[in-house]
């Protein structure tokens, strides 16, 4: 089932007013995240220094950051490889969010936010050197996701991506987007080759770390993110040894 926009919207609207949320992730993830990339997402700093290698990126070459969000993890990858960057989200307030977040970065005029879904971003064919999506490939239909990133990817061109893995398909103690996903058969299902199809403990440890600290952090009183992200929590910390988290690259032939 689709999550309405507006649902979203609230969502980043809540995490740009907390005060806790983002130094409890990156406390979290390490510490060593760069305070300005203000993660909500669960991928630490060797994560994105995996996908900005894995990517290739040079001066002048275009990303894409499918699902943006508030940008931090696409714009921290833009600053280290001098890429320019296109930042597409569904939510309108992520975008505006995120738009104002460019000069944090120095990336004043190599980076652009807009509104787009994951399998329908608005970009011209084969006008991306490079995507990258962070763990957000779930909240679309994967197989319209993975064609819309073969469509804009130019030839030769590469996607890199984190999310989940369940370790049983059609687990129904996971969640309905999860319990059957499939990055990669997606992926390779549109055509491009799977390079990379990793499991990543380490990085599933820093999440459980994340949402222990999420649930132990107590009374969020009027923090709306904290609150959110301790019902995700309770929610998710039961069923998190059925899934895997994973890393994903694939290339445009």
């Amino acid at each position: 089932m689709e999550i309405p926009a507006e649902e979203f919207n609230e969502g980043f609207e809540a995490v740009e007013r907390s005060t806790r949320v983002a130094a409890l992730i990156r406390e979290a993830l390490g510490g060593d995240l760069p305070p300005e990339v203000e993660p909500y997402s669960f991928v630490p700093l060797a994560g994105l220094q995996r996908i900005a290698t894995a990517l290739r990126l040079g001066s002048g070459k275009t990303l894409v950051d499918l699902a943006c969000g508030r940008g931090g993890p696409g714009m921290w990858v833009a600053r280290e490889t001098g890429a320019h960057l296109v930042g597409v989200d569904y939510s309108a307030v992520a975008v505006a969010q995120a738009q104002a977040r460019i000069p944090l970065f120095g990336l004043d005029g190599r980076a652009r936010c807009l509104v787009g879904r994951l399998e329908a971003t608005g970009l011209p064919d084969a006008s991306a050197d490079a995507v990258m999506c962070v763990d957000a490939f779930q909240f679309g239909d994967p197989q319209a996701t993975a064609l819309e990133i073969a469509r804009i990817l130019r030839p030769g061109a590469r996607a890199a991506l984190t999310n989940w893995r369940p370790l049983r398909a059609g687990d129904e103690a996971l969640p309905e987007r999860v319990r059957d996903l499939d990055v990669a058969g997606a992926l390779s299902a549109a055509q491009l080759s799977v390079l990379v199809n990793d499991d990543e403990p380490d990085w599933m440890a820093l999440q459980r770390k994340a949402f222990e600290l999420a649930r132990d952090a107590g009374d969020p009183g009027d923090d709306q993110a904290l609150l959110h992200l301790q019902e995700e929590a309770e929610r998710v910390l039961p069923s998190l040894d059925r899934v895997q988290r994973i890393f994903v690259v694939a290339e445009r032939p």
